[in-house]
């Protein structure tokens, strides 16, 4: 395809020609620019539209990922602050390890948080499940205290948890 062109005549001051009157015609020659088309455009806004949503999909995506492991690591830290407060407690009360076999009591000393105070994404629980070995030496879950109490805290957060457990034994 080749473009029209067209001259154009411009005048130079300053002599120099055939005539008296210092003028002389200097030819130019300028390309005539063309237009966008309907077609083009149209072509430019479907290309776009079915080429942009994919690219922004990856964006929010991408800034998804980014959000789940600092989340992951928040709840790890309120995990573990909750099981070394436990840790901390059981050295500290008068009754030990009777107070950590007791639900009652590990209940009141530790009641739910939904929110974690300061935390309003996560949830934060303690339980405790009696546990013993069986006659292959196997722990397992019992239904009364033999000695051994699984102390379990467990962190919430939209649809993911971190759950810590730790076994105390009377002694």
């Amino acid at each position: 395809m080749t473009r029209s062109k067209r001259t154009v005549w411009h005048r130079r001051l300053g002599g120099g020609g055939g005539d008296n009157t210092g003028e002389t015609p200097v030819p130019q020659v300028k390309a005539v620019r063309r237009s966008t088309t309907i077609i083009e455009v149209v072509m430019a806004i479907v290309i776009l539209s079915i080429a942009l949503p994919p690219l922004m999909n990856a964006f929010v995506d991408a800034s998804m990922q980014t959000i789940h492991p600092s989340l992951a690591t928040v709840g790890a830290f309120l995990a573990i602050e909750r099981m070394e407060e436990v840790v901390a407690w059981r050295y500290r009360s008068g009754n030990g390890y009777n107070d950590l076999a007791n639900p009652t009591t590990l209940a009141t000393e530790f009641p739910d948080e939904s929110p974690v105070s300061g935390f309003s994404v996560f949830d934060r629980t303690v339980g405790s499940v009696y546990m013993d070995y069986d006659v292959n030496g196997v722990l397992q879950e019992v239904g009364t205290d033999q000695g051994y109490t699984k102390i379990v805290v467990t962190v919430t957060w939209g649809g993911d948890s971190i759950v810590i457990e730790r076994l105390f034994a009377d002694y």
